[in-house]
């Protein structure tokens, strides 16, 4: 199968109501829960997610990996395929280092042209007001027939798991799940793997900024309970702050080794669901994907799919 770099649709124009904050200090001054109360779309008007620059690299990644995996597997699989993304976001996102509004994980992937391979695609999000301008935007692209946005929680796995049996059990699945916090629960994993059976996963680990600054507290301070719990919740593994090589690291301040020993363990998590062929790519320093699948293919996808970065260099598969 050859390999090469594929057009992603962002959509691209200049948003001249964007203020282009330069912390959070100054975006809480335009938020209005999810959104930007100061700049609504240039293409269709409705509400807007403000973003970091690097969110293109994840849009990126994801896309080239769904055009491949489903333009590789619609006429080998008889079940047909869906896309599942939990933590979707309202479709469209302003990148706030330049005030350039794109399409979000959820339009990036509606709007491209192998999207015609998909039977099913559900778009989740715990906030009502996304999901009412998701499905607003799929309205918009005549889509409403095969996709949706609906609210659900990724905390809880039957409300979850009871939209998710609607789905064919015999099709190929592909799941993105893009939290902003190490918050998503294993269990919530475990259960998705679980009932669909045929599925790959594409998890976004915010590793660099929600663990990195909370990892070594959790590890020493008992007044981080609460957030220790909610990373054993995320690994699937109650022990993992108690173990000698966690402790050593936590104490040594090795934030590099400790963050090692986090993205391992949650590795191995997937390995017990029998997701023996995984990777890893990461986003700059803020987090990494982490590709999970049972099947060879899936991983010989995704190789193909990081063939090139996001800025275009041709990237060596060392099969690590």
């Amino acid at each position: 199968m050859r390999t090469s770099k594929q057009q992603i649709t962002l959509d691209p124009i200049p948003n001249g109501a964007c203020k282009l904050c330069k912390n959070k200090a100054e975006r809480r001054q335009f938020e209005d829960g999810a959104f930007c109360a100061e700049a609504p779309s240039v293409v269709d008007e409705l509400p807007v997610r403000c973003v970091g620059e690097w969110a293109y690299d994840k849009i990126y990644r994801l896309v080239q990996y769904f055009g491949i995996f489903a333009q590789g597997m619609h006429k080998r699989w008889k079940g047909g395929i869906n896309y599942v993304e939990i933590c979707s976001g309202p479709g469209r996102c302003i990148l706030r280092e330049r005030g350039e509004e794109i399409n979000g994980t959820a339009m990036a992937i509606l709007q491209d042209k192998r999207f015609k391979y998909i039977d099913r695609a559900l778009f989740i999000d715990r906030d009502q007001m996304v999901v009412g301008t998701l499905n607003k935007r799929i309205e918009n692209l005549g889509l409403s027939h095969k996709a949706r946005a609906l609210a659900g929680d990724y905390t809880d796995k039957d409300g979850l798991l009871a939209e998710l049996k609607k789905l064919n059990t015999n099709a190929l699945n592909l799941v993105f799940i893009d939290p902003t916090e190490c918050n998503v629960p294993f269990e919530t994993i475990r259960a998705i793997a679980t009932h669909l059976k045929n599925v790959d996963f594409i998890i976004n680990v915010t590793l660099g900024t929600d663990a990195n600054r909370n990892l070594t507290p959790s590890a020493l301070n008992s007044s981080f309970e609460k957030v220790r719990r909610k990373y054993e919740l995320f690994l699937g593994n109650v022990g993992f702050f108690e173990k000698p090589e966690v402790q050593k690291a936590a104490k040594q301040r090795d934030y590099s080794t400790l963050r090692k020993l986090f993205a391992e363990t949650y590795k191995a998590e997937f390995e017990k669901l029998g997701y023996s062929h995984t990777d890893t790519r990461s986003i700059r320093h803020y987090y990494y994907l982490l590709f999970a699948s049972k099947h060879s293919k899936g991983l010989e996808f995704w190789r193909k799919a990081c063939t090139y970065s996001p800025h275009g260099q041709k990237q060596l598969d060392l099969g690590m």
